[in-house]
């Protein structure tokens, strides 16, 4: 199962309406060397594919490849705000693993 918090639902809708993107988001495993931490979910612009877990809040559709999420297990995309540092968080039942040797944890970003 994929679930958003109200606030991060409400930030990714504004976020993308403003900047007039489709309201498609896929959760992924970056590589730590290509666009961003390894071991921590993200949040990427991209299209569904067949095999997909997928979800919708409101507008949004959130989606990962099932085989991410039969690793991780339910996740939740969050945001926080401590006054100094904001932004989207992915917590999940079970700890992300590390991405592969080949470098690439399932985005389009890596291409």
């Amino acid at each position: 199962m994929i679930s958003i918090t109200p606030l991060a639902q409400e930030k990714l809708s504004a976020y993308l309406a403003e900047n007039k993107v489709e309201p498609k988001v896929r959760l992924y495993l970056p590589d730590g060397d290509c666009c961003g931490a390894e071991g921590q979910i993200a949040l990427a612009l991209d299209q569904p594919e067949a095999g997909d877990v997928r979800a919708r809040a409101g507008d949004l559709e959130l989606f990962m490849t099932r085989a991410l999420y039969e690793q991780v297990g339910r996740v939740t995309v969050d945001f926080q705000d401590d006054g100094r540092d904001s932004g989207f968080v992915v917590l999940s039942e079970k700890p992300a693993p590390q991405a592969g040797p080949s470098g690439c944890g399932g985005c389009s970003c890596c291409g």
